[in-house]
């Protein structure tokens, strides 16, 4: 009931004259032009069981404008999809192509060499991805923090090799694909084609038995939705631990890099022995920088602040501005709590509590980030891993 009451909302598009008339407050629908707007949706659903202690994922609609729904900073326009987008493949399409076939399933005498990308974030890929069944390699990670930076950073450096071959690229529900399939084939890319409705319809076909290992990160409270419900699967955890690289796969708004707030997987024991959370980008940094410095002394600071020169200064510019940038102000930072400790002003607290990196809070535990924070401020208890812990 909820998708056909959708599919009845209409977008008016040009009005003249006044849609609900003055004298009898009726609707005037002579010379308005409007269309369906959520008609031809490729509506996807899930079943979520009540006894598993999961919210109502989606309990409100908000409609917003925006420039645009993925952001590539005016990269790609809306208009440039239809001529530059990627040819879109079925689930099965896709599947046949992994296994060395056409797309209809027949053996390929012509087989290019298949380049599988995935187009999420790095948060993402590392609960779950698609594993290339012909050569048991991972799909290509282009260690994303925000998609604005696909086209910038992996396009530009990786796009000349890709020409000669044959280019599938996947993301959640299939929108990212839209414009990361433009943005390489901008690029001279010219095979490039893209999973259509994304790893949820392919998960709704072929569910573990296809090529998608892990878990499928969605952005509500469920978190990660595992393709099989059989014990076996819980076995099968492609994710790591950021420390100890033990098999971990528990995404949470609580554990997040300490540097730039991407989400990171860090299991019990290690949350345990760290203060502070760092990410693959930044694990360079993991000694030298940190958010919350009370805890540490004079001679602790000092050390802190000659390492951080150190990684800034082997930084070449202007390719690294952004890092150079961020250390400079860390290392401002450090030299003003030293300032602070030698005049007295302030005092070393080796106990200082664990607090939120993003709201600075204690006791946080993450439900300031994100869709947690959605769902503590909508629903007052405490949801961690998409559990109602109340």
């Amino acid at each position: 009931k909820y998708i056909e009451s959708m599919e009845k909302f209409d977008l008016i598009l040009d009005c003249p004259k006044p849609l609900i008339s003055e004298d009898d407050n009726t609707t005037n629908k002579e010379n308005v032009e409007s269309c369906r707007l959520y008609t031809n949706i490729d509506w996807k659903t899930s079943h979520v069981d009540d006894d598993d202690g999961i919210l109502e994922p989606f309990p409100d609609m908000k409609i917003s404008v925006v420039k645009e729904i993925v952001s590539t900073g005016g990269t790609v326009k809306v208009t440039d999809i239809p001529n530059d987008g990627g040819k879109h493949l079925s689930p099965r399409e896709f599947h046949n192509i992994l296994m060395g076939k056409t797309e209809s399933g027949k053996l390929d005498t012509k087989l290019k060499e298949v380049v599988l990308i995935d187009v999420r974030n790095t948060f993402e890929y590392d609960i779950g991805h698609f594993v290339n069944p012909v050569n048991g390699q991972p799909a290509t990670n282009p260690n994303m923090v925000a998609f604005s930076a696909f086209d910038s950073t992996f396009c530009e450096r990786n796009a000349d090799e890709m020409r000669d071959k044959k280019v599938l690229m996947y993301c959640t529900g299939g929108i990212r694909c839209e414009k990361a399939s433009c943005m390489l084939k901008k690029r001279g890319v010219e095979d490039v084609a893209q999973l259509q409705g994304g790893i949820h319809r392919y998960l709704d076909e072929y569910g573990d038995s296809g090529f998608f290992r892990g878990k499928n990160f969605v952005f509500d409270q469920r978190v990660a939705l595992d393709p099989s419900s059989s014990a076996a699967s819980k076995l099968n955890v492609v994710g790591q631990c950021i420390e100890c690289l033990a098999p971990f796969d528990e995404i949470s708004g609580s554990r997040v890099c300490t540097v730039c707030r991407d989400l990171v997987l860090v299991c019990p024991i290690c949350r345990e022995k760290l203060c502070e959370y760092h990410c693959r980008r930044h694990s360079e940094w993991k000694h030298c920088y940190f958010t919350f410095l009370n805890r540490f002394h004079e001679s602790e600071l000092e050390v802190q602040k000659q390492n951080l020169i150190d990684i800034r200064e082997a930084l070449n510019p202007p390719a690294n501005k952004n890092m150079r940038r961020t250390l400079m102000r860390q290392i401002t930072k450090v030299s003003n709590r030293i300032l602070k400790l030698q005049l007295g002003e302030e005092a070393v607290n080796p106990n200082d509590p664990r607090r939120c990196r993003t709201c600075m809070e204690q006791n946080c535990d993450g439900l300031c980030w994100g869709f947690w924070k959605q769902s503590h401020s909508n629903n007052g208890c405490s949801v961690t891993n998409g559990v109602n812990e109340n």
